[in-house]
């Protein structure tokens, strides 16, 4: 580590390389994440709540000679022990959670420490919370997952987990200029995670590297470590996604990610163009119909004794289309989303990795709003692994704008492949 860089900016991979060299402590590293929160946390607004025990915990493993501590930011819908989980609302009780979520008892087995909670929406909603793009303070971070995709863009943390229903890792991730990673659906524990609809939530990853990604995954499936390899750019097919959705991207995102694709193809990567209109329409339809009656389910306690608490953006969206929504065309719903999986499956005979905008275009000029997930949606219902690297920045603000990459059902394998061979071959250097 060089004189001039502080421990707080260090990768996992990077951290661990030097603790284990000696050349750095678990207690140097996580102070110095501790100090940036002190100095940041003002201005950013990430953490609903800091672990006041977590350099105790931290002494503890290493008196036990338990091995490195990694620190990490948890999103408060996710049960951590010993801390409140208040899911983006004034009235759930404060209170500290009896148990950890499965994923953090998980993490914490493996030496993870959990250094606080970050902030989220309105019961992982799209109601804002306080927290603001470490980029630029008058724009939103993307919701729900907003604190965690904040901490770790602002070095306060290397990693942090998030969840998508919609878009909840990958926007915000985008938005804030980090690596967001949603796996297949249910590879991952959601045991002690606030359900929002059970059918597509998913817990996911925010890092600033993709090795560091492919770590914190290993940890979560319970998975001996291992060193990411990169998958050469000539042995793989790109469907670049040009379908109903494309037109929606502003016209900056669209040209940036036409030289980006002209560039992999220049560089060995087959590309061919795809449109998926009449899947995209479907799932993104099917998303809308399953997800509003199932959040509507699954906050039950909230609607009916605190309705008067809710937001109106709650209640008058995702409540209130749930509502409209019968237990009848729920069930067709989900048989249909069985039919469009398969047929979605069979795309992925000829191609991949789809490649796709993040996000309409930067970060929104607004704290009040989160963003539109219109380019998240389709992948979430799907089940699809999907990761958004940081690859682009706006010409006029110079604000982040991610590319998204979508891989076949349970091929996560593959896509951290190849994130990681583009991140090495096309992202800006501070970002490798």
């Amino acid at each position: 580590m060089s004189a001039s860089t502080h421990p707080y900016e260090l990768s996992v991979t990077e951290a661990l390389r030097l603790i284990g060299k000696r050349e750095l402590s678990s207690r140097q590293w996580i102070t110095s994440c501790l100090e940036r929160i002190d100095h940041r946390e003002p201005d950013v607004r990430a953490f609903v709540e800091i672990n006041s025990r977590v350099l105790d915990e931290v002494d503890k493993r290493q008196g036990l000679g338990l091995g490195p501590s990694i620190p990490i930011g948890v999103k408060d819908i996710i049960d951590v022990r010993g801390l409140p989980t208040m899911m983006g609302t004034d009235f759930h009780d404060n209170r500290p959670a009896k148990r950890d979520a499965g994923s953090v008892a998980i993490m914490r087995d493996a030496g993870c420490v959990i250094v606080g909670k970050t902030v989220t929406t309105e019961l992982g909603h799209r109601h804002p919370g306080p927290t603001r793009n470490p980029h630029a303070f008058d724009h939103t971070p993307g919701g729900s997952s907003s604190g965690s995709a904040a901490a770790v863009a602002d070095l306060m943390v290397p990693l942090s987990l998030g969840t998508q229903t919609t878009g909840s890792v990958i926007r915000p991730a985008a938005y804030c200029g980090i690596v967001g990673y949603k796996p297949t659906y249910n590879d991952f524990d959601k045991s002690g995670i606030l359900p929002n609809a059970p059918s597509m939530d998913t817990l996911g990853i925010m890092a600033r590297t993709v090795p560091d990604t492919h770590f914190l995954r290993q940890t979560l499936l319970e998975e001996p470590s291992d060193v990411l390899k990169p998958k050469p750019l000539h042995d793989l097919c790109f469907g670049f996604l040009k379908g109903p959705l494309w037109l929606l991207a502003e016209l900056e995102t669209q040209g940036l990610i036409e030289d980006f694709v002209g560039a992999l193809a220049r560089k060995g990567g087959r590309i061919t163009e795809i449109a998926l209109e009449d899947e995209t329409k479907q799932l993104l339809e099917l998303q809308r119909v399953i997800s509003s009656y199932e959040f509507r389910r699954s906050i039950a306690d909230e609607r009916i004794n605190h309705e008067a608490q809710l937001s109106r953006v709650l209640r008058e969206g995702r409540l209130a289309d749930g509502n409209q929504v019968t237990n009848r065309e729920y069930q067709m719903a989900i048989q249909e989303l069985i039919n469009i999986k398969l047929a979605l499956a069979k795309k992925f005979y000829d191609i991949d990795i789809l490649v796709m905008p993040s996000a309409k275009g930067t970060a929104l000029t607004t704290l009040k709003e989160t963003g539109d997930p219109i380019f998240n949606s389709a992948w979430t219902v799907s089940g699809n692994p999907a990761i958004t690297l940081p690859l682009f920045n706006a010409r006029s603000s110079q604000l982040p704008i991610g590319c998204q990459f979508v891989a076949g059902f349970a091929n996560d394998m593959l896509l951290l492949e190849t994130a990681e061979t583009i991140m090495h071959e096309f992202a800006p250097t501070s970002e490798r």
